[in-house]
């Protein structure tokens, strides 16, 4: 199984809307990836390992239902969610594609 890891840096000042992700932009992901995405996981930041500031405000995971699909909706749809991107946060994410090696 794939998926796709997004990490918010947690800067000075950031803003990260939560509300608006969960009920605008993944819903927005979800619909155009369609079977392409299985499931998402939205995480917000609560501390680093020493009970500091953690280094992400949010972390998000897409795991990847059907390759074509997604591959398909990807082409046709990035632009688009790049640009609803300003209005949840004022951070660009780095983007990571992984592959599950293992999971229990």
């Amino acid at each position: 199984m794939r998926c796709i890891t997004v990490l918010y840096p947690n800067k000075d000042g950031v803003r990260f809307d939560f509300d608006y992700y969960k009920k605008k932009h993944a819903t927005l992901i979800m619909r155009l990836y369609g079977k392409g995405i299985a499931r998402y996981e939205l995480r917000k930041g609560l501390s680093g390992p020493d009970g500091g500031k953690p280094p992400y405000v949010a972390t998000v995971n897409f795991w990847i239902g059907d390759q074509k699909a997604f591959d398909e909706a990807q082409a046709r749809h990035t632009e688009e969610l790049v640009a609803d991107v300003p209005n949840f946060t004022d951070v660009m994410p780095t983007i990571q594609f992984d592959e599950v090696a293992d999971q229990r």
